[in-house]
């Protein structure tokens, strides 16, 4: 008899799984009934009839030192001239800072500079005001690596001349110079199984939150005319995922801080219970990394871990809802003060390649707080990460198998079909990898959230793995737009990009936008 296990199917029988353990989901009452009076604004309080989006988005991120290195007015003629860009995510707010050298692994393209090489911290890239942050001593974080450079100010003014939109945004991914350079960040800092500090900040905890939510505050009510709107993101992922690995993988099995602590006990999940049980599972995986397999197999003492301790998913559970609370809450924040302004959410490309993930920060959820979700649809990178992802299920939850025994049920669990993993390494995945996910996320989210799948255009990858061509560019952005995607983004970074696949990406939009044929 044959077996059809898609994605959605898999993502149910999670979920089925962890209802029966108190894994709990977004039920509002169920909510509000078990957590602590919030303090800041919620997303539930807002509508979205308010909110005007730009129609056929054509979006660039693009980092500080770019436009020191190219000068703000050569830069804009650039993108707006060969990529047709009218929306620019400029980082106000960056984890890691970091550019290309000599002799790095990423190459120079046909314009931009190199750097020196010194680290680099991050931080906030524009000038701030104090009173917004009152309730946070993490004040003294503006970047001393382009210490007399206000993006806002020096940008904004002349993308709107041009009738552009300036988006800020604000990158929050863990970065270890970050933790230990700025002023308190280790305060609030993550806790792991092993009580050691990790390099992620707590969504738990207040002072961390407050320090959130007063960015926002700052860019809207600081410079009203500058900023259109805000793009916001965070790559991190709950202790499962973590666990399991990628590229996306942060330090620790966390957090195990008291505010976290607390709240697993508000909840009724023992927090004894939770750490042995994440122990075993550690120990399980550290033995798949060594090759010592139980007598029953990796997967088999992997359910039954989580069968005997089901506080495994009700802590990976908690760290979720803390994200997507976190999230509404910024969401909440920005309405309150600009309703009428775009506030959007970067999406990691893991929920693109890992059932576990796609489980939980699931489109439906996102679509209740978001106006619009940008997605790290990046095909030719692609290839090889999801290859590598593969290497880690093998590596861990699936080590019973390889890699190539494990693809024709991951291709059908994730709905895929492309080559085969080592090909995908070499020659990329498929636009219909881009057309796909694109689809999933409008059909997720209920066609209320604006859709913009990012385009790769010379995302790094390996010597010897797939490389962006002009034709790349062209076919991934006509896939976009044939599958319903309201806007692109072109990805990864600007200063990677080389210009003539930088202008296929113009020529490709502007002829889609001739012929009417885009979502709007």
């Amino acid at each position: 008899m044959g077996m059809e296990f898609d994605r959605r199917r898999f993502v149910q029988f999670l979920g089925a799984i962890s209802a029966g353990f108190g894994f709990r989901g977004g039920d509002p009452a169920t909510v509000a009934a078990q957590e602590p009076t919030r303090k800041y604004a919620s997303a539930k309080a807002f509508s979205r009839s308010a909110t005007v989006n730009r129609k056929d988005v054509v979006g660039i991120q693009v980092k500080p030192f770019a436009w020191v290195d190219e000068g703000i007015d050569s830069l804009l003629d650039t993108i707006q001239q060969k990529g047709n860009v009218n929306t620019v995510f400029a980082y106000t707010y960056d984890y890691d800072p970091n550019r290309t050298t000599k002799g790095g692994p990423i190459p120079l393209p046909d314009h931009g500079k190199y750097g020196s090489g010194k680290l680099r911290t991050g931080g906030a890239f524009y000038d701030y005001d104090l009173k917004y942050f009152r309730d946070s001593t993490l004040t003294d974080f503006r970047s001393p690596d382009e210490p007399n450079f206000n993006v806002i100010t020096a940008v904004a003014p002349k993308m709107k001349a041009r009738g552009m939109d300036f988006f800020a945004w604000d990158y929050n991914n863990a970065f270890p110079v970050m933790m230990r350079s700025i002023p308190g960040f280790t305060d609030v800092a993550e806790i792991d199984v092993y009580g050691r500090r990790t390099t992620s900040a707590c969504f738990n905890h207040p002072n961390y939150r407050a320090h959130l939510t007063g960015k926002i505050e700052s860019y809207l009510s600081q410079y009203p005319s500058e900023v259109r709107g805000i793009m916001w993101g965070c790559e991190r992922m709950g202790p499962i995922d973590n666990m399991i690995g990628g590229g996306w993988a942060t330090t620790g099995i966390s957090c195990f801080c008291p505010f976290c602590c607390a709240k697993a006990r508000a909840r009724g999940i023992s927090v004894a219970r939770a750490k042995q049980g994440y122990i075993k599972l550690d120990n399980l995986f550290h033995s798949a990394g060594e090759h010592r397999r139980p007598d029953d197999g990796y997967f088999v003492v992997f359910m039954r871990t989580i069968f005997e301790y089901p506080e495994i998913l009700s802590w990976h559970s908690l760290w979720n809802d803390s994200y997507h609370e976190v999230r509404s809450e910024l969401y909440g924040t920005a309405k309150a003060i600009a309703p009428e302004k775009p506030f959007g959410f970067h999406i990691v490309q893991n929920i693109t390649f890992s059932p576990f993930y796609s489980a939980i920060d699931d489109y439906a959820r996102l679509a209740a707080y978001a106006d619009f979700l940008k997605i790290a649809t990046y095909n030719n990178a692609g290839g090889p990460r999801m290859a590598h992802f593969v290497d880690r299920l093998c590596s861990t939850v699936f080590a019973d198998a390889s890699p190539s025994d494990l693809e024709p049920l991951y291709y059908k669990m994730m709905g895929y079909k492309q080559a085969p993993f080592d090909q995908i390494i070499k020659n990329g995945l498929t636009p219909d990898y881009v057309a796909s996910e694109t689809k999933r996320a409008i059909e997720g989210t209920g066609g209320a959230v604006q859709i913009y799948p990012g385009i790769d255009i010379d995302v790094p990858t390996a010597p010897g793995e797939k490389h962006t061509s002009p034709d790349d560019v062209r076919a991934a952005t006509t896939a976009a737009f044939r599958a319903g995607a309201n806007g692109v983004v072109l990805s990864r970074e600007y200063h990677e990009m080389w210009l003539a696949n930088l202008s296929a990406a113009g020529e490709t939009t502007r002829k889609i936008f001739s012929s009417g044929s885009a979502a709007g």
